[in-house]
């Protein structure tokens, strides 16, 4: 019995160094102009700081530990540091003194945590970001945005329209004002309307004709007459071309007739002379 209570003293003497380093804290660290808060928890070993550099994308923690190994799990807002590659998470390396030392990690879509084991004797722990994306892509975790409603619109009193002045519309006469228009007044059109045109009875002289609605000179006479002070009478002009053939056949007939006529006289003479001289016999 005595030798179990022994043991168990020595056991508890030698955990009682690492309970006595267990810490928890918050370093605030500026970049970009804005300032994030870093949350970490230790165990045997404390925290003197934290940096942050850009041009190597590199977050260092500044420690002091006793004599044993320590560990100390840090909390990293994406806002304030990160590791992505074409939009996909990258890997951390993390160094204990240059020294490339092992770690855990989990996170979230806010966060990522990192448990790193830190070896007695360290001064500063290194955590450098392997992807294109490191600090200050967002805003800062300890300032949310907070997303303020827009002030409730008042609804502004709209003054009526200004009437416009209705000018006096003067219609002439015959129409009548209705609905802001001049329109034919019905009783004026039916007072106005010309009367029907009635069916024209009316006979026309000789030699005329009714067409459309009116006597005009009848312009078909028959063949060999013409129309002439509005009466078709006999046409006694005779045609150019029957005359000019007459006056030709005439002149060539005549001589042949003329012909005849001589030559039938001589035929006479000759036969009386004939008959003359045959009575002397």
């Amino acid at each position: 019995m005595k030798s179990s209570l022994i043991f168990s003293l020595l056991a508890a003497s030698l955990l009682l160094p690492n309970l006595a380093f267990a810490t928890s804290g918050t370093y605030q660290v500026t970049v970009n102009d804005s300032t994030f808060d870093v949350n970490y928890d230790t165990t045997g070993l404390d925290v003197t700081g934290i940096e942050a550099d850009v041009q190597s994308s590199t977050v260092t923690v500044f420690v002091t530990t006793s004599d044993v190994s320590g560990a100390i799990t840090i909390t990293l807002d994406r806002n304030f540091f990160d590791s992505k590659t074409n939009g996909e998470d990258d890997d951390f390396l993390v160094l204990a003194d240059g020294v490339e030392t092992t770690f855990q990690e989990s996170k979230d879509a806010v966060s990522r945590i990192l448990t790193i084991s830190v070896p007695s004797g360290t001064n500063s722990v290194d955590i450098i970001a392997l992807g294109s994306t490191s600090f200050g892509s967002g805003q800062p975790a300890e300032q949310p945005t907070q997303e303020t409603a827009p002030p409730a619109e008042v609804p502004e009193e709209t003054a009526p329209p200004a009437e416009t002045p209705k000018t006096e519309t003067k219609c002439g006469p015959g129409t009548v004002l209705k609905d802001g228009a001049c329109v034919v007044e019905q009783a004026s059109l039916q007072e106005t309307a010309p009367p029907a045109e009635t069916s024209k009875t009316e006979k026309c002289g000789p030699g005329t004709v009714l067409k459309d609605g009116a006597c005009v000179l009848d312009e078909t006479c028959g063949p060999g007459t013409i129309l002439k002070d509005g009466t078709c009478v006999l046409d006694q002009t005779p045609a150019p071309q029957a005359t000019q053939s007459r006056g030709l056949a005439f002149e060539l007939i005549a001589p042949i007739v003329a012909a005849f006529v001589i030559a039938f006289v001589i035929m006479a003479i000759l036969w009386a002379i004939g008959k003359a001289g045959r009575r002397k016999n």
